[in-house]
């Protein structure tokens, strides 16, 4: 069970890192833009990476958006690849 609280909190941070840059993950998996094998593995490098708590300060204070995730991102380089077009 706490490995599923883990998954959810990360879930919500990768759906937030997404959101803070503008990219809709739900659109994209929808369009094909990214399948749901790649959106798991998404969570999981976003669980694997341990730095969740910098993360939610950064988008605490991301009040109008973002350009760029921060480069230390597990998932940054997969997210902002997504804001291109398909």
């Amino acid at each position: 069970m706490e490995d599923q609280g883990r998954l959810s909190k990360h879930f919500w941070l990768t759906q937030g890192m997404a959101r803070t840059i503008g990219v809709n993950l739900n659109d994209a998996l929808r369009s094909g833009q990214l399948g749901r094998g790649e959106y798991s593995e998404l969570v999981a490098a976003c669980a694997h990476c341990g730095r969740a708590e910098e993360c939610m300060r950064w988008m605490g204070h991301q009040v109008t958006g973002a350009d760029r995730l921060p480069g230390w991102c597990a998932v940054g380089v997969r997210l902002e690849a997504l804001k291109e077009p398909a």
